[in-house]
């Protein structure tokens, strides 16, 4: 796995050996992120706040900025993904605009911190805890109203989110989907 586009393009990253977790394969990131650069859906990815929930390797929030995105927040509590994210930041030394937060994304109940423009989720396959964490995330103020959420899961499964995040799109890509919502609560 490597960094794909923007100033830190071709560094590779730390995988993490753990089976816990599954990272965005590389071609599926690349897709995700020529669909963002596609300028269709806003907000940009550019001085974006970025949110990495399921963070894993942060592969995804990593490629934010590396593509112009001002800071990232990584949500992750699997022990071996969070030294390698660790590892992955420190690597690309992004330490000074990222914030990781030690803990399940599930038992969230407060945000902190600045509301992300863009969120990535991709929860592990298997356990259908995207619709909840999402919806939790989401009562936490931790998604700017109007901002960009993308869940990834398995494309044998649905997702609608409904209660303020509106449907923009979906993809398929191998077995995986993409599922694009903005969040517009009432």
């Amino acid at each position: 796995m490597q960094i794909i586009g923007g100033k830190k393009r071709g560094t590779k990253l730390a995988e993490c050996k753990s089976k816990a977790v599954r990272p965005t394969g590389q071609r599926v990131r690349e897709a995700i992120f020529n669909l963002l650069a596609g300028g269709r859906f806003t907000p940009l990815i550019e001085n974006a706040t970025v949110l990495d929930i399921f963070a894993g390797t942060g592969a995804l929030g990593l490629e934010a900025l590396s593509r112009g995105a001002k800071e990232a927040f990584f949500v992750e509590h699997n022990k071996e993904a969070l030294d390698t994210l660790r590892l992955n930041i420190q690597k690309l030394q992004f330490v000074n605009c990222t914030t990781i937060l030690a803990k399940s994304a599930e038992n969230i109940k407060s945000w902190a911190y600045p509301p992300a423009d863009i969120v990535f989720c991709d929860a592990p396959y298997l356990e259908n805890i995207t619709f909840s964490t999402l919806k939790n995330i989401a009562g936490t103020g931790a998604i700017k109203r109007g901002g960009l959420v993308l869940a990834e899961i398995p494309k044998t499964e649905t997702l609608n989110l409904g209660n303020g995040f509106k449907f923009a799109d979906k993809r398929q890509y191998g077995i995986s989907s993409v599922h694009l919502f903005n969040w517009m609560p009432n």
